[in-house]
């Protein structure tokens, strides 16, 4: 016999759409296990844990399994409730109209704090890659190689795959079975780097400063800037922490109107273009990006929960 939801008590978060919209925070590409239903729950997995949220009104329901008494305060640590948007927003307003308008069009949008070494391995994937591929190759590691936590109401949850798992996997699997074609190696090649250190051993980078866990992160096989600046963002809270794409080098281009003579992202230019969101936005630079890079790929029709922008322009 499965579980059902029905039998998992609801956690409610006193917190408006303004300050936290579940569509912009899932759907903007910096996490790969959350799924959107037709009846307007978000489910996935979150440090080992099936999870589903959804809004009601003025408050975000909740319901997080296995059972606990802390399902609140995880969901508080994973939703970055910490952070208040209403001082960023303010804070942002006053630095340009670029951020202006995407805080005003995308409000809610959260960086969420996941786990780190799930989130080291998924973006290892993420290479040349779309964010539907990466989050159907992460779904089935899971699957293949993950814990199976619980079937609740017909679906299947499975924690990430350990590095250990991971290592252990054929390499066959991960190229065609997971479609991760040459990531699969690359992936392979990073798990057998952190499968000697302490399973979770990024979490360990949390409380040394943003540029000093940088470095160990590059210190890895295969982990460039963009790589490591992911899972600081995204999973050590170094808010200040800025991925460069060629989005996000696009909008260097317009926003700081700069002249930036390489035609490619090399590093000296990686390095340059993340200083400017750094210098400009300042300690929270991390999450001016998210919002700034939502807006691009909306604007682009790539964000298929999120309305279209017709626009990406600054206000007038």
């Amino acid at each position: 016999m499965t579980a059902t939801w029905e039998d998992v008590e609801e956690v409610r978060l006193e917190i408006g759409p303004r300050f936290l919209n579940l569509d912009f925070t899932f759907d903007c590409g910096q996490a790969f296990r959350w799924k959107r239903r037709k009846d307007g729950w978000w489910s996935g997995v979150v440090r080992g844990r099936a999870v589903r949220l959804r809004r009601d009104g003025g408050v975000v329901l909740g319901q997080v399994y296995p059972l606990s008494d802390d399902a609140e305060a995880f969901l508080i640590s994973y939703l970055r409730l910490d952070v208040e948007l209403e001082i960023l927003y303010r804070e942002f307003a006053a630095t340009d109209e670029w951020i202006a308008a995407a805080v005003e069009s995308y409000a809610g949008l959260r960086v969420l704090n996941q786990e780190p070494q799930e989130t080291l391995l998924s973006y290892i994937c993420s290479t040349a890659n779309s964010v539907p591929r990466i989050s159907k190759a992460v779904g089935e590691m899971s699957r293949r190689w993950g814990r199976p936590i619980e079937t609740i109401d017909g679906e299947d949850f499975f924690a990430f795959p350990t590095s250990a798992a991971l290592v252990a996997a054929p390499e066959d699997d991960l190229w065609s079975g997971c479609g991760l074609g040459w990531r699969g190696t690359n992936l392979n090649r990073l798990a057998v780097n952190l499968a000697p250190l302490a399973e979770g051993w990024p979490e360990q980078l949390r409380g040394i400063p943003y540029g000093e866990a940088k470095v160990r992160l590059m210190e890895l096989r295969g982990v460039g800037a963009k790589i490591a600046d992911c899972v600081c963002l995204f999973s050590l809270e170094k808010d200040e922490a800025v991925p460069v794409d060629t989005h996000v080098w696009a909008l260097a281009k317009e926003i700081f109107r700069c002249e930036i003579a390489n035609k490619t992202l090399t590093p000296s230019t990686y390095e340059t273009v993340a200083g400017l969101y750094l210098e400009r936005y300042g300690r929270f630079a991390g999450w001016a990006q998210e919002y700034l890079y939502l807006q691009r790929r909306a604007s682009q029709g790539r964000v298929p929960s999120v309305q279209r922008a017709d626009l990406f322009k600054p206000m007038t």
